[in-house]
């Protein structure tokens, strides 16, 4: 999560244009947006969806609920899910637009919240830097390698989206079936990806 005062966003185009692609397919139903900052990307969005909102920075809950005032917006860790204390409707669009890790809030998520048939997910993943700068891999099920191995450390980072992080998230999803992807990297790092999953 970036630091009170810091640019939550980079390319933010770039962010957009991937969502609308695939916001294509979303049926109609609510949008859970955690880490969502100051509420620019759900308020460009999912404005014509019910938004339920959360962010541990207590200034940037405020500007999201200001920026969105029909959103339901509260400071909450976004590693757990935030609204267990609500009977909602099922949800067919979820961003993870976290700085580094959306997966803990996305395993939350699909464990707790009721869902759609039809499902567009989105994600920030910082993860893949770590592969070549610490040699850690920190894999989307939570776990974490060291790879010592440069040859295996190689083909880890090149081929991280398919093999680490694709591979998982379709077994675990199940029985829901992957419909279409989109994805592109910044700074041969972070990875940005969504998907569109039936059930």
């Amino acid at each position: 999560m970036p630091q009170a005062g810091q640019k939550q966003h980079v390319d933010l185009f770039r962010k957009l244009m991937l969502r609308r692609r695939l916001l294509r397919d979303a049926l109609p139903g609510p949008a859970y947006v955690p880490f969502c900052g100051d509420g620019d990307i759900a308020k460009e969005l999912y404005a014509d969806r019910q938004v339920y909102a959360a962010d541990l920075d207590a200034d940037r809950v405020h500007n999201a609920q200001s920026a969105m005032p029909s959103a339901v917006v509260r400071q909450a860790d976004c590693d757990g899910w935030p609204f267990a204390d609500l009977d909602l409707p099922p949800f067919t669009v979820c961003d993870f637009d976290s700085y580094s890790d959306p997966y803990a809030s996305f395993r939350s998520f699909w464990q707790e919240a009721p869902k759609g048939s039809k499902m567009v997910l989105f994600f920030t993943d910082g993860h893949r830097q770590g592969i070549i700068r610490s040699k850690w891999l920190i894999a989307p099920d939570g776990t974490h390698r060291k790879l010592e191995d440069l040859s295996e450390r190689r083909k880890t980072y090149n081929f991280y989206f398919r093999h680490i992080v694709l591979s998982w998230f379709v077994r675990y999803v199940e029985p829901w079936q992957l419909l279409r992807t989109q994805q592109y990297t910044r700074g041969s790092s972070m990875l940005y990806w969504g998907a569109v999953v039936e059930l």
